[in-house]
């Protein structure tokens, strides 16, 4: 199913590039997510990738995104007193390098323009999970566990996009967006055997905030 959304939308993009004008511009951006799920309740993106052409209002693009976030820590004390230092913890975090294809649509000019972008995302996502037992002195690593899996979603995103300061080949973004990227899953496979942890963290959707910065370097150059 992902490998034909993949190709109709490719194949819409490379019609619309036979009769547009526009070159390619360059993009780099970062998005941040606010979840309980997540250690300081938040997650990012960072985000790199083009904006392939522009034909009236569609302006599609394609991307490499990189999500990170860290569920906040488990303590576990073994003794039961309250007051005593915890016997052992465990740390989980998740990364996640996407592809992503969006039909990007855009209405308005150069200096201020709305923008629409549904985006599609496909590739892995990552956990990790250490348990780590108390020694006497620090924290020392027991064991380890990594988790992969493939994942595909669609995310959808609105703002603003134009140019801030009085230069041609450079304009910003801003803008808000809903993720359907799921991070809960592969966090809750985390499992240490003989433990009494349970892995509580990360989300299964999240709105957040995005800046980007685009550079049209044809036409700096």
């Amino acid at each position: 199913m992902a490998g034909r959304t993949i190709i109709f939308i490719l194949a819409i993009f490379c019609s619309a590039v036979s009769i547009a004008q526009k070159h390619p511009v360059l993009y780099a951006g970062a998005e941040y997510y606010r979840d309980k799920g997540f250690e300081s309740n938040s997650y990012v993106a960072l985000q790199f990738g083009s904006q392939l052409f522009q034909w009236k209002f569609l302006a599609p693009e394609v991307g490499f995104d990189a999500y990170l976030g860290s569920p906040a820590e488990v303590e576990f004390n073994y003794i039961g007193e309250p007051n005593s230092i915890p016997e052992a913890k465990l740390k989980t975090q998740f990364s996640s390098y996407f592809f992503s294809i969006s039909p990007k649509l855009k209405f308005g000019n150069e200096e201020a323009a709305l923008v629409i972008l549904p985006q599609y995302n496909i590739r892995k996502i990552h956990a990790r999970g250490d348990y780590l037992v108390y020694n006497g002195n620090l924290y020392a690593l027991e064991e380890r566990q990594k988790l992969s899996a493939n994942q595909s979603f669609w995310s959808f995103a609105a703002g603003v996009e134009g140019q801030i300061f009085d230069v041609d080949h450079l304009w910003f973004a801003v803008y808000l967006k809903y993720t359907m990227l799921n991070s809960e899953g592969i966090m809750e496979r985390i499992d240490f055997a003989g433990t009494d942890f349970n892995v509580n963290g990360g989300s299964s959707d999240g709105i957040g905030i995005g800046l980007r910065v685009y550079y049209d370097l044809f036409s700096a150059l």
